[in-house]
């Protein structure tokens, strides 16, 4: 039987629109990662639990430097992990980034012609991913946070109605997915959010 967090990134894409809504609607009882946090950041960090896994499996499905880019600075660029599926993802991000400057400082011929030595590799988040729909599976307590975190949003009804500063920290998210050259229907982020 999957687990919620496993529910919710393998969610037909016409059920990721209602996700959406229901994460960043605020529930009774909804706990944040950290208790100073205000709502708006909760919302937008609970948006982003459900958004990760999305932006993975469109990646994969077709992967481009962009998206890569997109998804480590989204959700991975400032994290403060230790962990050696991070360290190798940084490593291997740095290579992407680097490529992806090089070939914006080439002409349209060259860098068409050399294209395919610049790939990368559609699997390359696949750790990071495993981490995010399981979490420590060794340490039971940390597990089961993660899936009620996950459970939370489910529970929680969809409401369309949010706050102007929410909204526009959605839209924002919403236009840096869109320039990656993410599907925003596949993303639930189909709404304009105005």
């Amino acid at each position: 039987m999957p687990s919620v967090a496993q529910t919710v990134a393998f969610a037909p894409a016409e059920t990721r629109r209602a996700l959406v809504h229901a994460a960043l609607s605020r529930s009774q009882g909804a706990i944040a990662k950290k208790m100073d946090v205000d709502s708006i950041e909760t919302s937008i960090d609970r948006l982003k639990r459900v958004l990760f896994p999305w932006m993975v499996l469109d990646f994969r499905a077709e992967p481009t430097k962009t998206k890569a880019l997109c998804i480590f600075k989204m959700f991975l660029g400032d994290k403060d992990d230790d962990s050696a599926a991070y360290a190798k993802l940084a490593s291997k991000m740095e290579t992407v980034e680097q490529n992806s400057k090089l070939a914006k400082s080439m002409s349209w011929f060259k860098r068409v012609k050399t294209s395919s030595t610049r790939t990368v590799d559609s699997n390359i988040f696949d750790d990071m991913f495993l981490l995010h729909l399981e979490s420590d599976p060794k340490n039971i307590l940390r597990y089961q946070m993660n899936q009620e975190l996950f459970a939370q949003i489910v529970r929680t009804p969809p409401t369309l109605s949010h706050s102007k500063e929410l909204l526009a920290a959605v839209r924002k998210i919403r236009q840096t997915c869109k320039e990656a050259g993410f599907t925003l229907k596949n993303l639930g982020l189909g709404d304009s959010f105005t």
